[in-house]
């Protein structure tokens, strides 16, 4: 089974995934990216500080697959 990288970015800021999951297409890195996005969001609602970022999806070998903005997870 593949593994994906969920990096968080915005203009401002880059924090890599050095681990990885392991999904088995780019439908369910899809799923997982929005998982993650939905947890930021609602941490970021909690304190209330919304940023403008997303989550930058990276297969095996480190190329982008997709970009995922967190106002996304928010609808």
């Amino acid at each position: 089974m593949p593994r994906y990288y969920f990096n968080v970015c915005s203009e401002e800021f880059e924090e890599a995934d050095m681990v990885g999951e392991h999904c088995s297409n780019d439908l369910e890195a899809l799923k997982e990216a929005l998982r993650q996005a939905s947890a930021i969001v609602e941490q970021q609602l909690f304190f209330n500080k919304v940023v403008d970022a997303w989550i930058e999806v990276e297969d095996e070998d480190h190329r982008e697959v997709m970009r995922l903005p967190l106002r996304a997870a928010a609808y």
